[in-house]
């Protein structure tokens, strides 16, 4: 696979694009009310930001991974 690094940033930020609606959806539910039944989304809302921002890393170094390969190339 031989990719520009301009072919590398647009696959991230795709990929980035991709996932932002759940991504939010995770804040709103962060903001909910304890009063109406606030407390499960809130719970539920740090445990997917959290996976969010493991996804992120997790992304940033797999494209770290093949821009160091594609430059070898």
């Amino acid at each position: 696979m031989n990719l520009g690094d301009d072919q590398l940033l647009d696959l991230k930020d795709e990929l980035a694009a991709a996932f932002r609606p759940m991504e939010n959806l995770f804040k709103v539910m962060g903001s909910a009310s304890v009063g109406e039944g606030g407390e499960t989304a809130r719970l539920c809302s740090e445990i997917g930001l959290e996976l969010a921002r493991s996804f992120r890393i997790k992304l940033d170094a797999a494209l770290e991974r093949l821009t160091a390969e594609t430059r070898r190339s």
